[in-house]
């Protein structure tokens, strides 16, 4: 449990300092205690040089300035002592950014999401040291970690600037620096509580070359969180509708009550689609609305059959339907999940030049 106190006079600065430390604290569900100090003896026997300020289990001390930063040095205070307990059961997205356009564009779908989830992003590069032979011997370039370093914290600065100011809609930005091998890394990270992913799906430059490469497939298969895929222009809107491609619904209720918290949070619209592919379909339209009306609203969903000789261009015309809707795959849908990423590159690139997908996995809901 955090202890906190917080020292000042009841001023509106105070009082707005109070405001927020509250509402995050009992937003990210952390314990925590609260003692305010306004006797000026007392935060003059505690050291406190100005006032409002903030201390955290009587070690880390926070001072709010009024000199024309206060938002900015409360923010900084409020963001400091969420990751003291990782920001709580506040929604970590973890955006991998290679400081590309399609991983700007990632971060742009992403802040969609932590505004409407109210979670926090957190900017991820992961550096793959690179090296050089020089009179036989191998050298490590230091200069190229320093200049990604600080490449990642201009970056994390310049978006923070938008959290300035409006305290409680904008979401926070932390930038997370890691030396190692990429999916590896991610990987680990994918494990924490409360964790999505969202990548970008055209990456350049470095380890994350070929972001749709072999990068995201080692992620559609080892992440253990939700995954977001997002193709370049689908970054800037939120969702309009989320589309599930469902094969037979009574195997997916795992992932419905996942979608159906989704949709509460981002979307009301939902549509579950169903490709026919064969004569001997078992496909029940009357089963399927009775396991999704455990999960929503019967006016809040509608289901599709589409009856078609060509999966892989169904398949597309769904993919590429509306920038504004999220299309939800699921290993379980085996053919239509190895028809669509088991294509080149090229091709699944260009499937998936519209709509932005939520990949779901059986220890990514769990």
């Amino acid at each position: 449990m955090l202890e906190i106190k917080i020292y000042g006079t009841k001023t509106p600065g105070y009082q707005l300092a109070k405001a927020k430390l509250l509402h995050f604290l009992e937003k990210a569900g952390i314990e925590f205690s609260l003692k305010e100090v306004t006797n000026i003896s007392d935060i003059i026997k505690d050291n406190v040089a100005s006032v409002p300020a903030v201390k955290v289990n009587d070690e880390l001390l926070f001072e709010i300035k009024t000199n024309g930063n206060y938002n900015g040095s409360l923010r900084d205070a409020l963001q400091h002592i969420l990751q003291l307990n990782n920001y709580g059961n506040m929604t970590k997205i973890l955006v991998p950014t290679d400081f590309s356009e399609a991983s700007l564009n990632a971060y742009n779908f992403a802040h969609h999401l932590a505004k409407e989830w109210s979670g926090v992003i957190k900017l991820t590069h992961i550096y793959y040291p690179s090296a050089t032979e020089v009179n036989q011997f191998v050298v490590v370039n230091d200069d190229a970690e320093k200049f990604a370093r600080e490449r990642l914290s201009d970056l994390v600065k310049s978006l923070n600037q938008d959290w300035i100011g409006n305290f409680v809609e904008e979401p926070m930005v932390e930038g997370v620096f890691k030396i190692g091998f990429p999916v590896m890394e991610l990987t680990d990270m994918s494990k924490e509580k409360d964790t999505v992913i969202v990548m970008g799906t055209t990456g350049v430059g470095g380890a994350f070359k070929k972001v749709f490469g072999s990068f995201s497939m080692d992620m559609i298969e080892k992440s253990h969180c939700p995954l977001f895929l997002i193709p370049p222009g689908a970054g800037f809107s939120s969702i309009s509708r989320v589309t599930f491609l469902s094969e037979a619904i009574e195997h997916d209720k795992v992932y419905l009550d996942y979608v159906s918290k989704l949709c509460k949070k981002s979307c009301p619209k939902f549509r579950i689609v169903h490709l026919n592919t064969d004569d001997d379909d078992k496909f029940n339209e009357s089963t399927t609305r009775s396991v999704a009306d455990e999960f929503f609203d019967p006016e809040m969903y509608e289901v599709e059959i589409i009856s078609t000789k060509d999966l892989f261009d169904s398949i597309k015309q769904v993919v590429s339907n509306d920038v504004n809707e999220l299309v939800v795959l699921t290993p379980r849908h085996r053919n239509l999940f190895q028809s669509l990423f088991h294509k080149s590159v090229t091709e699944f690139a260009a499937l998936n030049s519209v709509s932005p997908l939520l990949i779901l996995t059986e220890k990514s809901v769990q």
